[in-house]
């Protein structure tokens, strides 16, 4: 889904005036952590207390809203920082992007039967092992491919009859 300017301004006046925002979520970019129809909770960003694993809600550069994990900083030749995001089960980095894209922080994650908070231990050793062992991103990549085309194939199946 493509967000405009107006939109993003939205999205930030509502966490400045509530202190959060609650989102749905969508896509598979952060599964297993994050699945698709879980709420995810959103404070404001702050750039003195983010840390790596930390999960970062930003606008791209083609107006999508993304949530991706906080990887490290990197400037660039001409003085200016960018942050640099992955999925879980991306393989690749995103796009660097820069302070002014982001929206906010995750604080917590919550689906029908519980709410998990990124401040637990096992969110915390979820974060460090995505991040030292690249590894775990391309299982689960494979995993979701396969179960995906699991999927399809009954669908088609299915259709047959």
């Amino acid at each position: 889904m493509q967000f405009d300017k107006d939109t993003v301004d939205l999205l930030l006046s509502t966490i400045k005036k509530y202190g959060w925002m609650d989102l749905p979520s969508d896509g598979i970019s952060m599964y297993p952590y994050i699945k698709k129809g879980n709420i995810c909770r959103f404070t404001n960003f702050n750039e003195s207390t983010v840390r790596q694993g930390d999960i970062l809600l930003y606008y791209s550069s083609t107006g999508q809203l993304i949530a991706h994990r906080f990887l490290y900083e990197k400037t660039f030749p001409n003085g200016k920082k960018h942050f640099i995001l992955k999925g879980d089960t991306n393989v690749s980095n995103d796009e660097p992007i820069s302070k002014e894209q982001i929206i906010g922080s995750l604080i917590s994650i919550t689906n029908s039967k519980k709410t998990v908070y990124t401040s637990n231990l096992t969110s915390k050793l979820w974060g460090y092992s995505i991040r030292f062992f690249p590894i775990l991103s391309r299982v689960i990549k494979y995993y979701l491919t396969r179960k995906i085309r699991i999927n399809l194939d009954q669908v088609h199946l299915y259709d047959k009859r």
